[in-house]
């Protein structure tokens, strides 16, 4: 059982590595990102959602895990110029709410109508304009993302490929074989 309790160690703390790593690597070039293209830095979701679970025993196994967004794939490989599906539509829009993406296309959308109507040379009274409704200003800032989407593509990160390929695997590989004394398969899925 020592041994065990070695390599639970030893994978806790390569865990905590990692985490530490992968999110340092992604803040690195998200804030790449944002200065080429003259963006504002923002707090990153994925960067958050990157954590490395505790090594459990079970049914005779040791499972390490690493979870984080389900969209980190994309993040890390790019994506190539295609339609969105309405499913990516509906994660677009949700998103575009709590980045207040939504909210300033409402706030545009306005202050273009009022300076449309300013023009008007109508003699009639003009009505009070609003905001459009807040579900209208998300589905539109999905399409419209999703319309740049469909023609531009995503440029990839490696923010993860580069840290898993950096040595560390094969140096816990060989840390875990000096331990059990015999050689074995790492398997990333």
């Amino acid at each position: 059982m020592a041994i065990d309790k070695e390599i639970i160690d030893l994978l806790n703390e390569f865990g905590l590595n990692l985490t530490v790593d992968l999110k340092s690597s992604l803040r690195k070039k998200l804030d790449e990102r944002a200065a080429k293209h003259q963006g504002r830095k923002v707090t990153s979701r994925l960067e958050a959602s990157v954590l490395a679970n505790k090594v459990k025993f079970s049914s005779g196994s040791l499972i390490f895990t690493l979870t984080m967004n389900d969209y980190w794939e994309v993040v890390d490989k790019g994506r190539k110029a295609a339609g969105v599906s309405k499913e990516g539509q509906k994660k677009i829009a949700e998103w575009s709410a709590t980045r207040g993406f939504a909210e300033k296309l409402r706030i545009s959308d306005l202050a273009a109508r009022k300076e449309k109507q300013s023009k008007s040379k109508s003699k009639r009274k003009l009505k009070t304009l609003k905001k459009m409704p807040f579900e209208n200003a998300k589905r539109a800032a999905a399409f419209l993302i999703s319309r740049k989407l469909k023609s531009k593509k995503l440029e990839p990160t490696h923010f993860f490929e580069q840290v898993v390929q950096d040595g560390r695997l094969e140096e816990l590989k060989s840390k875990i074989a000096e331990i059990i004394k015999t050689d074995f398969i790492i398997n990333i899925q």
